[in-house]
């Protein structure tokens, strides 16, 4: 009993000290977790806010880490609900504990929410209805498994791999199911719930198919490395939806640059702050102006032949390691 008390007493004081320090405004950055993807994000949302002077004088700039944990997500909420003037907020489930937490006067801009709509954010991307808006990812479906076909015009078995606990993937995934059908190729789906699970399913899953396709499911992204490397001993293509994915294993992706969505999602919070209303300020859906990213090293290495089409696009990316 003495224990609970005192965690409580704790608890009761944190809350307490939060509500009293109010003499900055402050910009909560919440991330889900530390990846690639997540850190590029992150790191380009504060170098902006930065460079623009939003961590000195009257502002603060804060960071908070769910390690991977929705209840982590919702603790952290619960605890800026109280003094947060903006939250930033670094993949779907964490948009989801902030718009569920927060007060519903605190601007939630979202970042790398790949469907805002179907994550319950809101109803519309281009007329926010609430006080939420941000930077979607949106993975080019059509754009990947194109590109898989240019290089593999006999594909006609497409793994995939996800962890049905993350929306975003289970969106993605449906997605991909559906296109998959009228290019007449088999689409065969996995799922893991940790990063510990992908040697295993990967390994069944890679034997099985011709190539393999993730997009920005993070438990997925968090064991790039060992999906990489499994692909390239089976020598199986192992297309992203994410420009990280590449440099952290991947073969190809076709995509945006998480640096820039990251800056925009800054310059959305900048808006917030000297004054412009949310429902004036559209989800920012990244689907034009695209590049191809490509893994040389995981070409190489896989022995897999990459047509001059893709070589000679002025979009071509090249990543080495």
């Amino acid at each position: 009993m003495k224990r609970v008390l005192g965690l409580l007493a704790i608890i009761v004081l944190l809350f307490t000290l939060a509500s009293c320090q109010k003499d900055k405004v402050e910009i909560a950055i919440v991330q889900l977790g530390t990846h690639t993807s997540l850190d590029e994000i992150n790191q380009a949302i504060t170098s902006k806010l930065e460079d623009n002077g939003y961590n000195e004088g009257d502002y603060e700039i804060t960071q908070h880490n769910a390690n991977f944990s929705n209840d982590t997500a919702n603790q952290i909420m619960q605890i800026l609900k109280n003094r947060a003037d903006v939250v930033v907020a670094i993949a779907t489930s964490v948009a989801q504990a902030a718009y569920n937490v927060m007060p519903s006067d605190t601007p939630i801009v979202f970042a790398a929410v790949s469907d805002p709509v179907a994550a319950g954010l809101m109803t519309d991307v281009s007329s926010p209805n609430e006080n939420v808006t941000g930077t979607s990812d949106e993975i080019q479906i059509d754009l990947i498994i194109d590109k898989a076909l240019e290089i593999d015009p006999d594909l006609k078995k497409l793994g995939f791999i996800y962890n049905p606990n993350e929306d975003n993937s289970v969106s993605n995934k449906n997605k991909i199911e559906a296109y998959c059908q009228t290019k007449n190729i088999e689409f065969v789906a996995r799922t893991i719930q940790s990063a510990g699970e992908m040697s295993e399913v990967a390994n069944v899953l890679v034997s099985n198919v011709d190539a393999v396709l993730v997009t920005d499911d993070n438990t997925v992204a968090s064991a790039m490395s060992v999906l990489g490397d499994i692909c390239v001993e089976a020598k199986k293509p192992c297309y992203t939806g994410a420009d990280s994915l590449v440099k952290d294993g991947g073969m190809l992706c076709v995509g945006i640059n998480y640096q820039t969505l990251g800056e925009y999602t800054a310059d959305m919070v900048i808006e917030i702050l000297n004054g412009k209303a949310i429902s004036e300020i559209p989800v920012k859906v990244f689907n034009d102006n695209l590049k191809i990213y490509l893994n040389e090293d995981f070409v190489k290495n896989a022995e897999i032949v990459i047509p001059n089409s893709i070589l000679e696009d002025e979009n071509l990316v090249k990543i080495t390691k």
